[in-house]
C-alpha cells in the first residue's frame, strides 16, 4: 500500500515539475524584446515560385510570390556580418552602410537555396536599400510541359517589429 501512495506522489511531483517551466515562461518577454536599438532585421523570402515578372526590376516582386513564399526574419547590426541557415536555405551575409546615403546598404552574400535536391546558388554584392524588397539569387528550369522557379529575396528593416 505504502509502495502505491509513493508512486502516486512520485508522479504528481513529475507532473507539476513538467508544467512548471510552462508557468515560469508565461509571463517573460516575446522574441522581439531582444532586439536592441540599433538592430535592423533581415526578411528573407524564398520559394519554388517566380519571384519577379520577366523585364521587370529586381524590385518589384510579385504579390503571389509574397504570398507562397516563406519568411525567416534575422536580426543583424547595420555594420556586421551573419549567417543564416534552415533546412531549405543558407546565407552568410555582411552588411555596410553607406554613409553617404543612410537608407542604403552594401549587401555581400553567399547562399544556396535546396528545396528539393534543385541546389539554387548566389553570390555576390548588391546595394540594399532599407524597406525595399530585392529578388537575390534565383533560378529558371524549363521542364515538358511547364517552366519551374526557385527564387530568394530579401528585404532590410527597422528592428522595431
Amino acid at each position: 500500500m505504502q509502495r502505491i501512495a509513493s508512486l502516486k506522489f512520485g508522479l504528481l511531483g513529475l507532473t507539476t515539475l513538467s508544467l512548471l517551466p510552462g508557468m515560469t515562461q508565461a509571463g517573460g518577454p516575446s522574441p522581439e524584446h531582444f532586439l536592441n536599438d540599433r538592430s535592423m532585421v533581415l526578411e528573407i523570402r524564398y520559394c519554388e515560385c517566380q519571384a519577379t515578372e520577366p523585364g521587370n526590376a529586381p524590385t518589384e516582386l510579385r504579390s503571389a510570390f509574397l504570398e507562397q513564399s516563406r519568411l525567416l526574419k534575422v536580426d543583424v547590426d547595420p555594420e556586421g556580418t551573419g549567417f543564416v541557415s534552415s533546412p531549405e536555405i543558407t546565407l552568410g551575409f555582411e552588411l555596410k552602410a553607406r554613409p553617404e546615403s543612410p537608407s542604403d546598404f552594401t549587401f555581400k552574400f553567399a547562399g544556396h537555396y535546396d528545396p528539393v535536391s534543385q541546389n539554387v546558388t548566389g553570390t555576390g554584392e548588391v546595394l540594399l536599400t532599407k524597406d525595399q524588397w530585392l529578388n537575390l539569387f534565383s533560378s529558371r528550369h524549363e521542364r515538358e510541359n511547364n517552366t519551374e522557379y526557385r527564387d530568394v529575396a530579401v528585404r532590410l528593416v527597422s528592428g522595431d517589429l
